[in-house]
């Protein structure tokens, strides 16, 4: 199997690789952050840090999700890339002592009529200025959550909470589990519905077509209490109000919810039971929790094995250790990653979610009066054949989807 900490430079940026090792050969060449921008962009990352030492400087890219090494640059070099990027998002040359940040749009090439949008993020730290730039790409859309990775009974779930009316809608998880993109599908689905979709953002971040989107303006008034009260004298019959992050959002939604309307919204948790504590700790009664909650997706990201070169061979000791530790059953083989031309030898390409569907029925909505605790609830679900998120990252990993270090590493609640 390949190793993941292997750099992956010369691979990944072949170009930037060769302009740094003969500095003399790059009269023709563009500015060096220009190349790496143009290596970075083909090798899908999603962000490259370049991070400062004493003797070096390091360049890493961030691609489905985990960061990956890329080259080491003499101090020079290194000074002479944060430089460029300083200047092309017209931050101060002079070294930063505090944190600074500042967007540009890039143009691949002379036919890039719209070009890419980018955020410089420059920090003093000890050993020096440490750069992030962010590709502010928007966030994918499928047809259906099908394509998300969302089995046929969640899709099932999430077709019957569509169909009825009122209620919460909420995509839990931690930051960058793709929560975005599940609410964008179903947004784009309820498009090319004759459904009435508005949404409540702060801050609206990409526009969606056909969808009333409002900016959240304190300034000028508009809070989510004021704003949902406007939303509703829209007449809508859907409404997201983005991330639900503390009482005046998780108060807005549960007024949303209660008069008819159906909401949708996201929430910082580890699964789906964990909303209710999320929920309980904003200020909502058990009550409202259970008159309105209607729909939980609970998710993670794991990164998709290459098709093209992925392996199936005997389970890794370490992984193993870990199916036994959790009182899983060790398989005698597992798929693994290798590593071709086709993922630059990283042996994934891409990422798909790791699911968990709850649609609370009676029998919860009672626990939830009883004010049971998180434990109690996703008991109540084992016991009654749910498949929760381990269980469904166990199965793509048996279906050669994924890998099972992929799984133990997406950080969900174990078994037992």
């Amino acid at each position: 199997m390949a190793s993941e900490r292997q750099p992956a430079g010369r691979r990944l940026l072949p170009r930037l690789a060769a302009l740094v090792a003969d500095p003399a050969g790059a009269d023709n060449e563009p500015l060096m952050a220009h190349v790496l921008l143009e290596e970075a962009s083909r090798a899908r990352a999603s962000d490259i840090h370049i991070d400062p030492s004493p003797e070096q400087w390091r360049l890493r890219l961030r691609i489905d999700g985990r960061v990956i090494d890329g080259l080491e640059l003499d101090v020079g070099t290194g000074l002479q890339l944060v430089n460029q990027f300083k200047v092309l998002a017209q931050l101060d040359p002079m070294p930063s002592h505090g944190a600074h940040d500042s967007s540009f749009s890039w143009f691949l090439d002379d036919e890039d009529e719209e070009g890419i949008s980018l955020r410089v993020t420059a920090v003093h730290c000890v050993a020096g200025e440490k750069l992030a730039i962010r590709f502010l790409a928007p966030p994918m859309t499928f047809e259906d959550p099908l394509s998300l990775g969302i089995g046929e009974e969640g899709a099932r779930g999430i077709r019957r909470w569509m169909d009825a009316t009122g209620g919460m809608l909420l995509v839990a998880g931690p930051t960058g589990a793709g929560k975005t993109t599940t609410l964008y599908t179903l947004l784009n689905q309820l498009r090319l519905t004759d459904s009435h979709v508005v949404t409540l953002e702060d801050p609206v971040e990409y526009a969606i077509p056909g969808i009333n989107q409002i900016q959240v303006d304190t300034a000028n008034g508009l809070d989510f209490a004021s704003g949902t009260r406007s939303m509703l004298r829209l007449d809508p019959d859907y409404m997201l109000i983005g991330e639900i992050r503390d009482a005046g959002s998780a108060s807005a939604a549960v007024s949303v919810a209660s008069s008819g309307r159906s909401l949708m919204g996201t929430l910082h948790s580890r699964d789906a039971v964990g909303v209710v504590s999320m929920l309980r700790q904003l200020g909502l009664e058990d009550a409202d929790i259970s008159a309105t909650l209607g729909l939980v997706i609970a998710q993670r990201l794991v990164r998709r094995l290459c098709e093209h070169c992925r392996e199936r061979q005997p389970t890794p000791a370490q992984d193993a250790q870990w199916l036994e530790a959790v009182g899983v059953e060790v398989p005698e083989y597992a798929w693994v990653p290798v590593g071709c031309e086709h993922c630059d030898d990283l042996g994934y390409r891409e990422r798909i979610g790791v699911f968990e569907i709850w649609q609370p029925t009676p029998e919860d909505h009672a626990l939830l009066l009883r004010h049971a605790d998180d434990a109690a609830l996703r008991r109540n679900l084992l016991e009654r054949g749910e498949t929760l998120m381990f269980a469904d990252g166990l199965a793509k990993a048996e279906a050669g989807i994924t890998s099972l270090r992929e799984v133990f590493r997406m950080g969900a609640i174990l078994p037992g």
